[in-house]
Protein backbone atom coordinates (compact mmCIF):
# COMPACT_ATOMS: atom_id res chain seq x y z
CA UNK A 1 0.00 0.00 0.00
CA UNK A 2 1.06 3.38 -1.06
CA UNK A 3 -0.32 6.81 0.89
CA UNK A 4 -0.07 10.59 0.73
CA UNK A 5 -0.95 13.07 3.19
CA UNK A 6 -1.88 16.96 2.76
CA UNK A 7 -2.64 19.53 5.30
CA UNK A 8 -3.77 23.05 4.17
CA UNK A 9 -4.56 26.27 6.33
CA UNK A 10 -8.21 27.49 5.30
CA UNK A 11 -6.94 31.09 5.58
CA UNK A 12 -3.97 31.10 3.54
CA UNK A 13 -6.14 29.67 0.31
CA UNK A 14 -8.89 31.87 0.93
CA UNK A 15 -6.14 34.58 0.50
CA UNK A 16 -4.42 33.06 -2.51
CA UNK A 17 -7.51 32.61 -4.51
CA UNK A 18 -8.48 36.34 -3.60
CA UNK A 19 -5.60 37.67 -5.11
CA UNK A 20 -5.06 35.32 -8.29
CA UNK A 21 -8.32 33.97 -9.44
CA UNK A 22 -6.48 32.02 -12.37
CA UNK A 23 -5.18 29.67 -9.93
CA UNK A 24 -8.91 28.17 -9.34
CA UNK A 25 -9.50 27.83 -13.11
CA UNK A 26 -6.16 26.23 -13.38
CA UNK A 27 -6.66 24.02 -10.68
CA UNK A 28 -10.38 23.35 -9.73
CA UNK A 29 -12.15 21.52 -12.20
CA UNK A 30 -15.66 23.05 -13.19
CA UNK A 31 -17.68 20.52 -11.09
CA UNK A 32 -15.45 21.07 -8.59
CA UNK A 33 -15.96 24.78 -8.51
CA UNK A 34 -19.27 24.54 -8.49
CA UNK A 35 -19.62 22.19 -5.32
CA UNK A 36 -17.02 24.54 -3.50
CA UNK A 37 -18.66 27.64 -4.07
CA UNK A 38 -19.00 29.22 -0.83
CA UNK A 39 -17.64 26.59 1.43
CA UNK A 40 -14.12 27.57 2.25
CA UNK A 41 -13.48 24.79 3.90
CA UNK A 42 -14.01 22.45 0.95
CA UNK A 43 -12.01 24.21 -1.04
CA UNK A 44 -9.38 23.80 1.06
CA UNK A 45 -10.25 19.79 1.33
CA UNK A 46 -9.85 20.00 -2.22
CA UNK A 47 -6.48 21.42 -2.95
CA UNK A 48 -5.35 18.83 0.46
CA UNK A 49 -6.85 15.69 -1.45
CA UNK A 50 -5.48 16.84 -4.69
CA UNK A 51 -1.98 17.37 -2.68
CA UNK A 52 -1.98 13.76 -1.00
CA UNK A 53 -2.93 12.55 -4.79
CA UNK A 54 0.26 13.36 -6.51
CA UNK A 55 1.92 12.06 -3.25
CA UNK A 56 0.59 9.07 -2.74
CA UNK A 57 1.83 8.87 -6.97
CA UNK A 58 4.85 9.61 -5.80
CA UNK A 59 5.00 7.00 -3.31
CA UNK A 60 4.57 4.51 -5.80
CA UNK A 61 7.22 6.12 -8.12
CA UNK A 62 4.87 6.92 -10.95
CA UNK A 63 4.46 10.43 -12.99
CA UNK A 64 2.45 12.75 -11.03
CA UNK A 65 -0.53 13.60 -12.40
CA UNK A 66 -1.33 17.42 -12.69
CA UNK A 67 -3.79 19.54 -10.57
CA UNK A 68 -6.54 19.73 -12.86
CA UNK A 69 -6.28 15.69 -13.52
CA UNK A 70 -7.20 15.15 -10.11
CA UNK A 71 -11.00 15.78 -9.60
CA UNK A 72 -12.80 15.26 -6.17
CA UNK A 73 -16.38 13.60 -5.93
CA UNK A 74 -18.85 13.63 -3.17
CA UNK A 75 -21.79 11.90 -3.54
CA UNK A 76 -24.87 12.63 -1.58
CA UNK A 77 -24.83 9.59 1.41
CA UNK A 78 -21.03 8.52 -0.19
CA UNK A 79 -17.61 9.03 1.16
CA UNK A 80 -15.63 10.92 -0.73
CA UNK A 81 -14.17 9.58 -4.12
CA UNK A 82 -11.56 10.80 -6.64
CA UNK A 83 -11.25 10.81 -10.60
CA UNK A 84 -7.46 10.50 -12.15
CA UNK A 85 -7.22 11.48 -15.78
CA UNK A 86 -11.04 10.86 -16.08
CA UNK A 87 -10.80 7.61 -14.07
CA UNK A 88 -11.83 6.25 -11.05
CA UNK A 89 -8.70 4.55 -9.67
CA UNK A 90 -9.39 2.55 -6.31
CA UNK A 91 -7.99 5.14 -4.13
CA UNK A 92 -9.47 5.63 -0.74
CA UNK A 93 -9.58 9.14 0.07
CA UNK A 94 -10.44 11.01 3.54
CA UNK A 95 -11.19 14.58 4.40
CA UNK A 96 -11.73 16.20 7.78
CA UNK A 97 -11.27 19.69 9.13
CA UNK A 98 -9.36 20.95 12.49
CA UNK A 99 -10.09 24.83 13.16
CA UNK A 100 -8.03 26.46 10.29
CA UNK A 101 -6.89 23.09 9.03
CA UNK A 102 -7.75 20.77 5.83
CA UNK A 103 -6.53 17.44 6.29
CA UNK A 104 -6.37 14.64 3.37
CA UNK A 105 -5.49 11.05 3.15
CA UNK A 106 -5.21 9.28 0.69
CA UNK A 107 -4.40 5.33 0.47
CA UNK A 108 -4.32 2.69 -2.40
CA UNK A 109 -2.01 -0.20 -3.53
CA UNK A 110 0.29 1.05 -5.83
CA UNK A 111 -0.73 -1.58 -8.54
CA UNK A 112 -4.37 -0.21 -8.39
CA UNK A 113 -2.62 3.34 -9.33
CA UNK A 114 -0.12 2.02 -11.97
CA UNK A 115 -3.21 0.45 -13.36
CA UNK A 116 -5.93 3.03 -13.77
CA UNK A 117 -7.28 3.86 -17.09
CA UNK A 118 -5.61 7.31 -18.65
CA UNK A 119 -9.17 8.12 -19.94
CA UNK A 120 -12.17 7.51 -19.23
CA UNK A 121 -14.37 4.03 -21.44
CA UNK A 122 -15.61 5.61 -24.44
CA UNK A 123 -19.07 4.90 -24.48
CA UNK A 124 -19.15 2.77 -27.15
CA UNK A 125 -17.00 0.10 -25.19
CA UNK A 126 -18.40 -2.90 -24.63
CA UNK A 127 -16.00 -5.96 -23.12
CA UNK A 128 -16.67 -10.10 -23.11
CA UNK A 129 -18.64 -11.20 -20.15
CA UNK A 130 -16.54 -13.19 -18.05
CA UNK A 131 -19.09 -14.98 -16.03
CA UNK A 132 -17.58 -17.04 -12.59
CA UNK A 133 -18.62 -20.57 -13.94
CA UNK A 134 -16.80 -20.14 -17.44
CA UNK A 135 -14.21 -22.78 -18.17
CA UNK A 136 -11.92 -22.14 -21.42
CA UNK A 137 -14.44 -23.45 -24.04
CA UNK A 138 -16.51 -20.39 -22.68
CA UNK A 139 -13.97 -17.58 -24.09
CA UNK A 140 -13.17 -19.50 -27.91
CA UNK A 141 -10.84 -21.08 -29.84
CA UNK A 142 -8.31 -18.53 -32.03
CA UNK A 143 -6.27 -19.88 -34.83
CA UNK A 144 -3.17 -17.61 -35.70
CA UNK A 145 -1.73 -18.16 -38.99
CA UNK A 146 1.37 -16.31 -39.10
CA UNK A 147 4.81 -16.35 -39.75
CA UNK A 148 7.73 -17.35 -42.48
CA UNK A 149 11.57 -17.42 -42.79
CA UNK A 150 13.01 -14.22 -41.41
CA UNK A 151 9.69 -13.45 -39.65
CA UNK A 152 9.08 -15.38 -36.20
CA UNK A 153 8.01 -12.99 -33.97
CA UNK A 154 5.37 -11.80 -35.43
CA UNK A 155 3.29 -14.75 -34.81
CA UNK A 156 4.50 -14.94 -31.42
CA UNK A 157 2.94 -11.61 -30.63
CA UNK A 158 -0.14 -11.99 -32.68
CA UNK A 159 -1.05 -15.50 -30.20
CA UNK A 160 0.38 -14.10 -27.18
CA UNK A 161 -2.36 -10.64 -27.96
CA UNK A 162 -5.41 -13.29 -28.02
CA UNK A 163 -4.35 -15.20 -25.29
CA UNK A 164 -3.77 -12.29 -23.13
CA UNK A 165 -6.72 -10.66 -24.45
CA UNK A 166 -9.03 -13.28 -22.99
CA UNK A 167 -9.24 -16.20 -25.34
CA UNK A 168 -9.83 -19.45 -23.86
CA UNK A 169 -7.73 -21.74 -26.52
CA UNK A 170 -5.18 -20.36 -28.90
CA UNK A 171 -3.30 -22.38 -31.76
CA UNK A 172 -0.72 -20.81 -33.54
CA UNK A 173 -0.34 -22.21 -37.37
CA UNK A 174 3.10 -21.40 -38.73
CA UNK A 175 5.42 -23.00 -41.81
CA UNK A 176 6.54 -26.60 -40.79
CA UNK A 177 10.16 -25.08 -41.10
CA UNK A 178 10.42 -22.69 -38.76
CA UNK A 179 8.31 -24.67 -36.18
CA UNK A 180 10.76 -25.47 -33.73
CA UNK A 181 12.13 -22.02 -33.78
CA UNK A 182 8.52 -20.57 -32.61
CA UNK A 183 7.22 -23.58 -30.65
CA UNK A 184 10.41 -22.79 -28.46
CA UNK A 185 8.53 -19.36 -27.34
CA UNK A 186 5.65 -20.99 -26.71
CA UNK A 187 4.44 -22.00 -23.85
CA UNK A 188 0.35 -20.66 -23.75
CA UNK A 189 -0.16 -21.34 -27.12
CA UNK A 190 -0.30 -24.30 -29.13
CA UNK A 191 2.19 -23.84 -32.16
CA UNK A 192 1.02 -26.22 -35.03
CA UNK A 193 3.54 -26.62 -38.10
CA UNK A 194 2.04 -26.63 -41.71
CA UNK A 195 3.78 -28.10 -44.94
CA UNK A 196 5.90 -26.38 -46.62
CA UNK A 197 7.91 -28.33 -47.96
CA UNK A 198 11.22 -27.05 -46.31
CA UNK A 199 10.57 -23.65 -47.91
CA UNK A 200 9.40 -21.82 -44.45
CA UNK A 201 6.84 -19.93 -45.71
CA UNK A 202 2.73 -20.88 -46.21
CA UNK A 203 2.49 -22.95 -49.52
CA UNK A 204 -0.53 -24.16 -50.90
CA UNK A 205 0.10 -27.95 -50.17
CA UNK A 206 -0.66 -26.08 -46.32
CA UNK A 207 -4.17 -24.58 -47.00
CA UNK A 208 -6.13 -28.03 -46.72
CA UNK A 209 -4.28 -28.48 -43.19
CA UNK A 210 -5.29 -24.45 -41.84
CA UNK A 211 -8.77 -24.91 -43.25
CA UNK A 212 -9.48 -27.97 -41.03
CA UNK A 213 -8.24 -26.58 -38.32
CA UNK A 214 -10.40 -23.24 -39.21
CA UNK A 215 -13.91 -25.27 -39.09
CA UNK A 216 -13.56 -25.53 -35.40
CA UNK A 217 -12.15 -22.02 -34.35
CA UNK A 218 -14.57 -19.48 -32.98
CA UNK A 219 -11.59 -16.40 -35.14
CA UNK A 220 -8.97 -16.33 -37.21
CA UNK A 221 -5.92 -14.09 -37.92
CA UNK A 222 -4.29 -13.92 -41.06
CA UNK A 223 -0.93 -12.54 -41.94
CA UNK A 224 1.35 -11.28 -39.64
CA UNK A 225 4.79 -11.37 -40.73
CA UNK A 226 3.47 -14.34 -43.54
CA UNK A 227 6.21 -12.34 -45.96
CA UNK A 228 4.63 -11.98 -49.70
CA UNK A 229 6.03 -14.99 -51.56
CA UNK A 230 4.06 -15.69 -54.90
CA UNK A 231 3.31 -19.35 -52.68
CA UNK A 232 2.32 -17.33 -50.10
CA UNK A 233 0.00 -15.07 -52.00
CA UNK A 234 -2.05 -17.61 -53.33
CA UNK A 235 -2.35 -19.74 -50.45
CA UNK A 236 -3.67 -16.25 -48.21
CA UNK A 237 -6.22 -16.00 -51.48
CA UNK A 238 -7.55 -19.28 -51.12
CA UNK A 239 -7.96 -19.05 -47.44
CA UNK A 240 -9.67 -15.87 -47.62
CA UNK A 241 -12.56 -16.86 -49.96
CA UNK A 242 -13.03 -19.60 -48.38
CA UNK A 243 -12.89 -18.38 -44.41
CA UNK A 244 -15.65 -20.28 -42.05
CA UNK A 245 -15.30 -17.91 -38.96
CA UNK A 246 -14.85 -14.53 -38.39
CA UNK A 247 -11.42 -12.97 -39.48
CA UNK A 248 -8.70 -10.24 -38.84
CA UNK A 249 -6.70 -9.86 -41.26
CA UNK A 250 -3.35 -8.02 -41.48
CA UNK A 251 -0.01 -7.29 -42.49
CA UNK A 252 1.18 -8.75 -45.13
CA UNK A 253 -1.96 -10.51 -46.08
CA UNK A 254 -3.64 -6.78 -46.43
CA UNK A 255 -0.43 -6.00 -48.91
CA UNK A 256 -1.37 -9.50 -50.72
CA UNK A 257 -4.86 -8.39 -51.16
CA UNK A 258 -4.25 -5.13 -52.31
CA UNK A 259 -1.57 -6.53 -55.18
CA UNK A 260 -4.07 -8.90 -56.18
CA UNK A 261 -6.95 -6.68 -56.21
CA UNK A 262 -8.52 -9.47 -54.61
CA UNK A 263 -12.41 -8.60 -53.55
CA UNK A 264 -13.80 -9.63 -50.39
CA UNK A 265 -16.11 -12.24 -50.29
CA UNK A 266 -19.54 -11.04 -48.89
CA UNK A 267 -20.18 -14.08 -46.93
CA UNK A 268 -21.91 -15.13 -43.60
CA UNK A 269 -18.43 -14.64 -41.79
CA UNK A 270 -17.17 -11.22 -41.03
CA UNK A 271 -13.96 -9.94 -41.89
CA UNK A 272 -12.16 -6.85 -39.81
CA UNK A 273 -8.72 -5.24 -41.56
CA UNK A 274 -6.41 -4.02 -39.67
CA UNK A 275 -3.94 -1.67 -41.72
CA UNK A 276 -1.76 1.05 -40.91
CA UNK A 277 -1.69 3.86 -43.21
CA UNK A 278 0.54 2.89 -46.07
CA UNK A 279 -1.65 -0.67 -46.10
CA UNK A 280 -4.95 1.59 -46.19
CA UNK A 281 -3.53 3.62 -49.23
CA UNK A 282 -2.56 0.24 -50.70
CA UNK A 283 -5.74 -0.73 -50.64
CA UNK A 284 -7.41 2.09 -52.08
CA UNK A 285 -4.95 2.64 -54.30
CA UNK A 286 -4.13 6.19 -53.31
CA UNK A 287 -1.46 7.98 -51.50
CA UNK A 288 -0.46 7.56 -47.87
CA UNK A 289 -0.62 10.61 -47.44
CA UNK A 290 -4.33 11.79 -49.03
CA UNK A 291 -4.91 8.55 -46.19
CA UNK A 292 -4.04 10.62 -43.51
CA UNK A 293 -5.09 13.34 -44.76
CA UNK A 294 -8.95 12.05 -44.23
CA UNK A 295 -8.71 9.08 -41.93
CA UNK A 296 -11.98 8.98 -41.02
CA UNK A 297 -13.15 10.20 -44.48
CA UNK A 298 -11.25 6.65 -46.29
CA UNK A 299 -11.55 3.92 -43.76
CA UNK A 300 -15.61 4.49 -43.98
CA UNK A 301 -15.51 4.62 -47.48
CA UNK A 302 -13.43 1.32 -47.73
CA UNK A 303 -15.66 -0.44 -45.21
CA UNK A 304 -19.12 0.83 -46.74
CA UNK A 305 -17.48 0.01 -50.29
CA UNK A 306 -16.28 -3.75 -49.46
CA UNK A 307 -18.41 -5.00 -46.72
CA UNK A 308 -15.49 -5.06 -44.07
CA UNK A 309 -14.88 -3.47 -40.71
CA UNK A 310 -11.44 -1.34 -41.06
CA UNK A 311 -9.29 -0.48 -38.16
CA UNK A 312 -7.09 2.53 -39.54
CA UNK A 313 -4.12 2.33 -36.81
CA UNK A 314 -2.35 5.16 -35.97
CA UNK A 315 -2.58 8.24 -33.79
CA UNK A 316 -6.10 8.52 -33.37
CA UNK A 317 -7.18 4.61 -34.69
CA UNK A 318 -10.36 5.22 -36.89
CA UNK A 319 -12.89 2.20 -36.56
CA UNK A 320 -15.59 1.75 -39.35
CA UNK A 321 -18.39 -0.73 -39.88
CA UNK A 322 -20.43 -1.56 -43.54
CA UNK A 323 -23.26 0.00 -41.70
CA UNK A 324 -21.42 3.21 -41.28
CA UNK A 325 -21.01 2.85 -37.88
CA UNK A 326 -17.21 5.10 -36.39
CA UNK A 327 -15.18 5.02 -33.78
CA UNK A 328 -12.20 6.87 -33.41
CA UNK A 329 -9.97 6.38 -30.55
CA UNK A 330 -8.68 8.90 -27.90
CA UNK A 331 -5.38 7.98 -26.53
CA UNK A 332 -2.35 9.54 -28.47
CA UNK A 333 0.86 6.50 -26.95
CA UNK A 334 4.12 7.57 -28.66
CA UNK A 335 5.16 3.90 -26.73
CA UNK A 336 3.14 2.35 -28.85
CA UNK A 337 5.20 3.65 -32.23
CA UNK A 338 7.38 0.19 -32.21
CA UNK A 339 7.43 -2.58 -34.34
CA UNK A 340 5.35 -5.37 -33.70
CA UNK A 341 2.68 -3.95 -31.18
CA UNK A 342 0.51 -3.69 -34.79
CA UNK A 343 0.93 -7.64 -34.22
CA UNK A 344 -0.50 -7.44 -30.82
CA UNK A 345 -3.93 -6.00 -31.89
CA UNK A 346 -4.39 -7.99 -34.36
CA UNK A 347 -4.34 -10.72 -32.09
CA UNK A 348 -6.18 -8.53 -29.05
CA UNK A 349 -8.81 -8.52 -31.92
CA UNK A 350 -9.09 -12.29 -32.86
CA UNK A 351 -9.60 -12.98 -29.03
CA UNK A 352 -12.14 -10.16 -28.57
CA UNK A 353 -14.20 -12.01 -31.64
CA UNK A 354 -13.83 -15.83 -29.91
CA UNK A 355 -15.46 -14.25 -27.45
CA UNK A 356 -18.63 -13.48 -29.17
CA UNK A 357 -18.64 -9.75 -29.23
CA UNK A 358 -19.46 -8.30 -32.96
CA UNK A 359 -16.94 -7.21 -35.22
CA UNK A 360 -17.59 -3.56 -34.79
CA UNK A 361 -17.66 -3.65 -31.06
CA UNK A 362 -15.17 -6.56 -30.80
CA UNK A 363 -12.83 -4.06 -33.09
CA UNK A 364 -13.88 -1.17 -30.29
CA UNK A 365 -12.74 -3.00 -27.53
CA UNK A 366 -9.59 -4.43 -28.83
CA UNK A 367 -8.22 -0.53 -30.07
CA UNK A 368 -8.77 0.67 -26.49
CA UNK A 369 -7.76 -2.21 -24.63
CA UNK A 370 -4.33 -2.15 -26.68
CA UNK A 371 -3.93 1.80 -26.16
CA UNK A 372 -4.85 1.42 -22.54
CA UNK A 373 -1.75 -1.19 -22.23
CA UNK A 374 0.88 1.09 -24.18
CA UNK A 375 -0.73 4.02 -21.73
CA UNK A 376 0.38 1.81 -18.63
CA UNK A 377 3.44 0.84 -20.54
CA UNK A 378 4.18 4.76 -21.43
CA UNK A 379 2.97 5.86 -18.17
CA UNK A 380 6.04 3.01 -16.33
CA UNK A 381 8.38 2.77 -18.34
CA UNK A 382 8.55 5.79 -19.91
CA UNK A 383 7.68 7.79 -23.74
CA UNK A 384 10.76 5.43 -25.47
CA UNK A 385 12.38 1.53 -25.08
CA UNK A 386 8.64 0.12 -24.74
CA UNK A 387 8.17 -3.38 -26.47
CA UNK A 388 5.50 -5.16 -28.03
CA UNK A 389 5.81 -7.82 -25.31
CA UNK A 390 5.55 -4.94 -22.61
CA UNK A 391 2.01 -3.88 -24.41
CA UNK A 392 1.28 -7.94 -24.27
CA UNK A 393 2.57 -7.96 -20.33
CA UNK A 394 0.04 -5.00 -19.39
CA UNK A 395 -3.17 -6.27 -21.09
CA UNK A 396 -4.68 -8.34 -18.49
CA UNK A 397 -4.68 -5.55 -16.16
CA UNK A 398 -5.75 -3.00 -19.02
CA UNK A 399 -8.41 -4.43 -19.68
CA UNK A 400 -9.30 -5.28 -15.96
CA UNK A 401 -8.86 -1.27 -14.76
CA UNK A 402 -11.13 -0.77 -17.94
CA UNK A 403 -14.02 -2.97 -16.49
CA UNK A 404 -13.91 -1.77 -13.25
CA UNK A 405 -13.70 1.74 -14.73
CA UNK A 406 -16.75 1.15 -16.23
CA UNK A 407 -18.31 -0.44 -13.54
CA UNK A 408 -18.23 2.58 -11.37
CA UNK A 409 -19.33 4.91 -13.96
CA UNK A 410 -22.52 2.39 -13.93
CA UNK A 411 -22.95 2.54 -10.00
CA UNK A 412 -22.58 6.27 -10.51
Amino acid sequence: MVAGVDVVSVRRLADLMQRNWRFVNRVYTVAEQRDCAGRPQRWASTWAAKEAVRKLHSAARLPLPGFADIEVLRLTGRNPQVRVRGANPEITLSLSHDGDLAIAVAVASADAVASAPWKPPPAELRLPDRPDDAHKGTFGRVLVVAGSRGYVGAPVLAAMGAARAGAGLVTLCVPEAIHPIVAARCLEVMPAPVPDGGAGVLRQEGVEAIMERLTRADASVIGPGVGRADDTAAAILDLLRGMPCPAVVDADALNIVAAAEFEWPRGPEPVVVTPHPAEMGRLCGIETAVVQNDRLGVATSYARDHGVVVVLKGSGTVVASPGGRTFVDSHRVVALATGGTGDVLAGVLGGMLAQGLKPFDAAVAAVTVHAEAGAQVQHTRGRAGGLASDVIDALPAAQESLRRAMERRYLL
